[in-house]
């Protein structure tokens, strides 16, 4: 029963959290302005845009990390594949689902003190490993990515292109990629793509990217992001 209750508090929160971004396109978050320039830390830009960061201040600051994004944590500058809050809810709500499943498919017991009902219930070295596989310790805008590509034969991946980057945990492949439009090659979206290196991994677009700061840039990751496969 706890569970149920549970899924019904964070099927409101997500309920909410969708209809608050129901103005922009789907999967697009909302850098807060044209050109994406803010004369702030990047705490303080998190904190300006709660509808798409309140869940991921919370991540970080469980984590112990806060300072690295206040620009105070050792690194001067740093860029952030920025988790949205609407994907630490999803994150919640798989973990809880795969618990469920052990107790109902498998018969196995689970301790009702295993459910997360809030961010701070996932365990603080959970957040953190998440959290340094994201943040890159320079500045790195969009336009300094080559293009690449990451394909997948059976369980192997192969990485052409691109860059490797390393990360304050495990390192990311990351690449750009230039759609066609009107039938002109290259003349649509610039995207941005990463991967943890290694075979196995999802590819995840960036949503949003050069979303830029005083101590860095944020490049957000899209609504669908599924942490449970990160």
């Amino acid at each position: 029963m706890a569970s149920k209750l549970n899924y019904i508090t964070i099927d409101l929160i997500l309920l909410t959290t969708l209809c608050m971004c129901s103005c922009t396109k789907y999967n697009y978050v909302d850098g807060g302005t044209a050109n994406g320039i803010h004369n702030c830390s990047m705490w303080e830009y998190f904190e300006s845009h709660l509808t798409d960061w309140d869940s991921t201040m919370i991540m970080i600051e469980h984590a112990g990390l806060k300072p690295i994004f206040e620009g105070k944590g050792g690194y001067d500058q740093i860029s952030f594949f920025g988790v949205t809050s609407l994907s630490i809810v999803h994150f919640i709500l798989d973990h809880n689902q795969e618990l469920d499943d052990l107790k109902d498919y498998y018969g196995e017991e689970v301790d009702e003190s295993e459910y997360w009902h809030r961010v701070t219930d996932i365990p603080a070295e959970t957040c953190a490993r998440i959290l340094k596989d994201l943040i890159i310790t320079k500045r790195l805008m969009l336009e300094e990515v080559p293009e690449g590509y990451r394909t997948q034969e059976g369980l192997t991946n192969e990485e052409s292109g691109g860059m490797v980057v390393p990360t304050l945990g495990r390192s990311l492949f990351i690449w750009t990629y230039w759609e066609d439009y009107g039938g002109v090659e290259k003349a649509g979206a610039h995207q941005l793509w990463i991967a943890k290196q290694g075979n196995g991994n999802t590819d995840w677009r960036v949503a949003s990217t050069n979303i830029q700061t005083n101590n860095g840039v944020v490049h957000a990751l899209g609504y669908d992001l599924q942490l449970i496969n990160f």
